[in-house]
């Protein structure tokens, strides 16, 4: 295949000695595909296939209700997450980030992983009021359209950055808040519902002036391009029509007006161009994953269902699947992240976390549905990966020397439990972008997807693979499937939630006359290994 030593002077290889220059495992098919949608699937299947014999480190069980507390106190408390704007109070892109104006894309990013918590843990949140309140004060009357910088503040940018100007916006920018606006709508949130409906002519105006082909910057006002590609002939943000694709279809399911669902469809079909390319932002692309899923049920048509793989094919390309185990990278693991760009040498925090959920959604909207085992197999062990990983972009965790003294934007607190943007590459030091206020859904996207709650009962049930059908009878038993696939396992744990003794557990796989045997954890917890896909029967005594 081809390979040419770099030069060396002072490290030359030694004589004699044995030395791997490159350890891979390559997998070949006597198929040749005759379409992009065949080279799709066989990308998922191979991928799946190699998966199988790679070796994978184990992962540990994370405290993830005590990360959320200290990580739900430290956004509330410390001074660093705010600033403060005629009356209002927003949270900051970044921790002591207090020339960078706010952006409504940061308020909702943090905003809906804590309604999901709330809505999980039945508890109430005075920061989620205050973010609510502020919302209405990005909206520009005059474009008829929620803008990426509150209004009010805009004159502060200094356009140090391309994007960092008066009324410029990224593509994707416009519409990642509208999909979190529009799902605070379906939860019956009226004032969402509105500022997310006003801004839809405004949204599919652009798309149709793009014709579903978006650059990276524009001018809100006149729609003049400022920068059409990401670089010399690879295009605009291609994703970007998929995640419209996402907008169009929130717009459907609320109001039921059919222009909406023409809409997702028009755009949708744009991303047959594209292959691979479609990747731009992993969390988009992510997104449109899901969208084009949700449109093959709605539609019965093939050719989305092919398109959702092309996005979850180019997701998974964009994968690290090896552990980074030099440099700073012996402190934390790395094994299966996800870059958030093409181009990134790093993982990010918010991303990640967006494409977790998204991911978790997908299998949710495939229930039902005959799905490639490739796709359940590989979403099943990025999740059980990210769960056991994504403690990690916490600085508490690192030890202080890996961590940028000084970062591209505000500072770095190594006490605060708020998620750096970046893990480097293990030669490099973290945190160089900067700690992220918006990646703080990470520890309250996780709580509610992987913790079941046992009404009455002082524990909760802990799976660190996706599940279904969750049903709990009170005072008897618990029932709910692992997804996945069988050939690989998962860890299951009954977590204690007060010093009370734990009941005597029986933990039986459905169709399986014997139970399983857990040992004691950490804390009095009891741990159990599992396959994927079975489904769980769990009864206690008392």
């Amino acid at each position: 295949m081809g390979f040419a030593l770099p030069p060396a002077k002072d490290q030359p290889l030694k004589a004699g000695k044995e030395t791997i220059i490159n350890d891979a495992f390559v997998a070949f098919d006597a198929d040749f595909p005759e379409n992009q949608f065949q080279t799709n699937r066989q990308f998922l299947n191979l991928l799946a296939r190699i998966y199988l014999l790679l070796p994978r480190p184990e992962t540990r069980y994370q405290n993830w209700p005590d990360i959320l507390d200290k990580g739900l106190k430290d956004l509330i408390e410390s001074p660093g997450c705010w600033s403060q704007v005629a009356g209002h109070k927003y949270f900051n892109a970044y921790v002591s980030d207090y020339i960078t104006p706010p952006e409504i894309m940061v308020q909702l990013a943090v905003l809906l992983p804590l309604v999901d918590y709330t809505e999980w843990s039945k508890a109430e949140l005075e920061v989620i009021k205050t973010i609510k309140k502020s919302l209405p004060s990005f909206y520009d009357p005059k474009l008829g359209v929620i803008t990426r910088w509150l209004p009010a503040a805009e004159d502060q940018l200094k356009g140090e950055e391309e994007q960092k100007q008066p009324g410029v916006m990224d593509s994707w920018y416009l519409h990642h808040p509208l999909v979190n606006l529009s799902r605070l709508a379906l939860k019956g949130d009226k004032a969402a519902e509105k500022l997310f409906l006003d801004s839809m002519d405004f949204t599919i105006k652009v798309a149709h002036h793009f014709n579903y082909h978006w650059p990276v910057f524009y001018k809100m006002d006149t729609l003049e391009v400022l920068k059409a590609e990401t670089a010399e002939g690879k295009g605009g943000e291609k994703d970007v029509a998929g995640l419209y694709t996402h907008v169009m279809l929130q717009a459907w399911e609320l109001t039921q007006e059919k222009r909406y669902l023409k809409e997702a469809e028009k755009a949708a079909k744009t991303l047959q161009e594209y292959s691979f390319d479609i990747f731009y932002q992993a969390n988009n692309t992510a997104f449109a994953s899901g969208a084009l899923l949700r449109l093959y049920k709605i539609t019965k048509k093939q050719l989305y269902l092919e398109l959702s793989y092309q996005c979850l094919a180019a997701i998974l390309r964009n994968t690290q699947i090896w552990d980074c185990n030099y440099g700073y990278g012996k402190n934390f693991p790395k094994f299966f992240s996800l870059f958030p760009l093409n181009d990134a040498p790093y993982t990010a925090v918010y991303e990640e976390q967006e494409v977790f959920c998204a991911l978790h959604d997908y299998l949710k909207h495939a229930e039902g549905l005959d799905i490639l085992p490739s796709v359940k197999l590989l979403i099943a062990e990025y999740i059980r990966y990210l769960v056991d990983r994504a403690v990690y972009y916490y600085p508490p965790m690192l030890s202080k020397e890996m961590l940028e003294e000084k970062p591209k934007i505000g500072e770095v607190d190594p006490k605060l439990w708020i998620a750096l943007e970046d893990l480097q590459d293990g030669w490099e030091k973290s945190g160089a972008v900067g700690q992220e206020v918006y990646g703080a859904g990470n520890a309250f996207g996780i709580l509610p997807r992987h913790y079941l709650q046992v009404p009455g009962e002082p524990f909760l049930i802990y799976v660190d693979y996706p599940t279904s059908g969750y049903k709990a009878i009170k005072g008897k038993d618990i029932h709910f499937s692992i997804l996945g696939d069988e050939r690989l396992t998962c860890r299951l744990m009954i977590v204690k939630t007060s010093m009370a003794k734990l009941p005597a557990f029986k933990v039986a796989v459905k169709g399986n006359k014997s139970h399983l045997k857990g040992k004691l954890a950490a804390n009095g917890h009891l741990e159990y290994q599992l396959n994927g896909n079975t489904q769980i029967i769990i009864s206690w005594k008392h």
